[in-house]
């Protein structure tokens, strides 16, 4: 396979993301830069730089010894992602009720109708890119910029968790855009109260079911 990109790493990176994505790479497979390169027809350089940028979005692991692996997300990861999440977001949300603007509105809308055209299309891709958009919107709507910080910090682990549940929990992945649809008439309503327990509800909810399902988090 040839390759034709003024910016290859980033081509490549989405290429071997959709593997990870659709299953091709298994979360704990250990990735074979050889045999990448080899079957992209490139140089490991590219491979490198590629598997650098999933590293910081949660999606590769690397350790010194042990090599490259897809990340596994443990029990403690999933606690600490979606209880911090929660706490962030029911407060941000609550400052950006008075932020937020027709147009932004406007985009969260299309931003669902793009998760569900990916849904329908099971493109796990595009549908972790519009649940990140989707929050990362209105958390910054809070122009709380600690909190923005801590939030897109947290933005690096987004991909791996959005991949554990859509492949694990196929049942609640059907309902993801009912589940952000809630927040979103939540916010039209500026009901800050209401506002503050969807967003925490909608990863405490997560997480319990999560919790649920043997075999599924990993220590």
């Amino acid at each position: 396979m040839q390759l034709n990109h003024e910016n290859l790493s980033d081509h490549v990176a989405k290429i071997i993301r959709k593997m990870i994505l659709n299953g091709s790479l298994k979360p704990g497979e250990k990735v074979n830069q050889a045999q990448l390169a080899e079957s992209l027809n490139i140089s490991r350089g590219p491979i490198r730089e590629a598997l650098r940028l999933l590293q910081n979005e949660g999606l590769i692991k690397h350790e010194t010894n042990k090599g490259t692996h897809v990340t596994t997300l443990s029990s403690q990861d999933a606690y600490e992602i979606y209880t911090l999440r929660a706490l962030l977001e029911a407060k941000a949300a609550s400052l950006a009720i008075p932020n937020l603007l027709d147009k932004d509105f406007s985009r969260l809308e299309l931003l669902l109708e793009e998760f569900q055209n990916a849904m329908d299309e099971r493109d796990l891709e595009t549908e972790a890119r519009c649940d990140i958009d989707f929050h990362r919107l209105i958390v910054s709507a809070s122009r709380h910029k600690r909190l923005i910080h801590m939030h897109q910090q947290l933005d690096t682990q987004v991909g791996a968790m959005f991949l554990t549940v859509a492949n694990k929990l196929p049942a609640r992945a059907a309902l993801v855009v009912e589940n952000h649809r809630k927040l979103l008439e939540a916010l039209k309503a500026k009901d800050t109260d209401r506002v503050s327990r969807e967003f925490s509800d909608h990863y405490v909810h997560a997480l319990n079911e999560l919790k649920e399902v043997k075999g599924l988090l990993t220590i």
